[in-house]
């Protein structure tokens, strides 16, 4: 190691080629190549396109499905707008009660204001 590199230099240099040999390995599939920083670019090249170019056939392919008994499925919730959650949010740091139905229609309200501001 050359002593005048800062040690985080060092330390990234070595944690970097940590992360090359591991993606190397998982790239490849278990073939053994040489590490991508011992070769020269045009090698390394070479052996990124060799990498890459996957067999579609060794890509494996979930054949399983499973069907669940809507029984087993618990409700979801209805998903909140932005405008309802930055409502809820304004209404709660003002400490105002406001009953589900009136809170939608402030909500639906005030993005039909907006988008009409927009237009």
């Amino acid at each position: 190691m050359d002593e005048n590199k800062p040690l985080i230099d060092v330390d990234d240099a070595a944690i970097l080629e940590k992360f090359r040999c591991l993606l190397n390995k998982y790239q490849t599939q278990g073939k053994i190549t040489p590490a991508i920083s011992s070769l020269t670019p045009t090698a390394r090249a070479q052996n990124v396109d060799k990498a890459l170019s996957v067999d579609a056939s060794t890509i494996p392919l979930l054949r399983e499905v499973v069907v669940l008994h809507p029984s087993v499925i618990q409700p979801q919730p209805a998903r909140l707008t932005p405008i309802q959650r930055i409502l809820d949010a304004a209404l709660k740091d003002a400490n105002i009660e406001m009953d589900i139905l009136n809170k939608k229609a402030l909500a639906n309200a005030l993005e039909a204001r907006m988008s009409n501001q927009i237009k």
